[in-house]
């Protein structure tokens, strides 16, 4: 099955942005969000960023980033404390049931609760936002919280819960309604990790297939004069052509060009179509403004708008 491209991605209701931890995924989420919320001829779209149970943000609270952008950084606890007040349908009576200690012991030991209240938040959030951008948890983590609507459907025959994990499945599962963006660095072991999470996605979504991103790819540079200039008499006489140590700017854009090329060989020999985001070279301004660069970079690309994403 042929990846979509990245506009074909966002156009969809629930995105999921997936990888290896250190990939740039809460960056880069933000960065959608905002790009899927500013107005485009006038058609207005409201988004929700949800980070999961992120230590930098207050648990379980809904704030404005814009007129038609939310945050919500979604917490376990007050996932579930929600969805029972939702089937039970009596507040006092919810309060209750959720206050019990024995269902607040169910609630954290249950195995897979945690992950499905979680996913459960995002489906259901779905409701009130026309894109939901889901910065996800690190790919083992991220499996095992789609796994958790797997599992919960086969435990029970039936019932609500039975019921919305059936739900969630099927959401998660069609290309016209949720959509998964594999992030990965030009490094070897996030590339070869990315393949594998696909093959993981693809036995859950047969029919749904991932699309692949490769953030901070450094700027091309000509091998060709950088490398005749480097095996001159000079520049041997000063620098062995085969140290693995850079020795000056050039020499060490030389081996980073030489490098990713080398490891991004990992996707191609297996013809997989990617789009990629250059390494920001103002990398170092505030978060705002960083967010702010890598939305427009992500406009020039093609990402959210008819212009079909760049692909290598």
């Amino acid at each position: 099955m042929t990846c979509p491209s990245i506009f074909e991605i966002l156009t969809r209701k629930i995105i999921f942005v997936t990888g290896k931890g250190g990939v740039g995924k809460t960056v880069l989420t933000e960065a959608i969000a905002r790009g899927l919320a500013a107005n485009r001829d006038g058609d207005e779209k409201n988004v929700l960023w949800v980070t999961i149970e992120d230590p930098a943000y207050p648990a379980g609270e809904v704030r404005a980033l814009g007129d038609r952008l939310s945050h919500l950084n979604c917490d376990a606890t007050q996932a579930f404390d929600e969805y029972v007040g939702m089937k039970i349908g009596i507040p006092t009576l919810a309060k209750i049931f959720t206050q019990n200690k024995l269902m607040k012991y169910l609630s954290q030991a249950a195995p897979g609760i945690h992950e499905l209240v979680l996913l459960g938040k995002v489906w259901f959030e779905r409701n009130h936002f026309d894109h939901v951008v889901v910065d996800m948890p690190s790919t083992g983590y991220g499996l095992a919280m789609f796994h958790s609507a797997y599992n919960f459907r086969k435990l029970f025959s039936g019932g609500p819960l039975y019921e919305d994990a059936g739900a969630m499945i099927d959401s998660f599962s069609s290309a016209r309604e949720s959509g998964v963006i594999i992030a990965a660095l030009p490094e070897e072991m996030p590339l070869r990790e990315a393949i594998e999470l696909d093959h993981f996605l693809l036995e859950l979504f047969p029919e749904n297939r991932s699309a692949f991103v490769v953030n901070r790819c450094f700027p091309e540079f000509d091998l060709t004069d950088a490398e005749l200039k480097r095996k001159s008499p000079h520049s041997e006489a000063q620098q062995p052509v085969q140290s693995p140590v850079p020795t000056s700017l050039e020499d060490y854009a030389i081996k980073r060009t030489k490098l990713e090329k080398q490891n991004l060989k990992i996707w191609a020999e297996i013809d997989l179509l990617y789009s990629s985001i250059p390494y920001l070279l103002n990398a170092t301004l505030s978060r705002d403004s960083l967010i702010t660069q890598l939305t427009a970079t992500m406009e020039t690309l093609g990402w959210f708008t008819a212009q079909t994403a760049r692909l290598k």
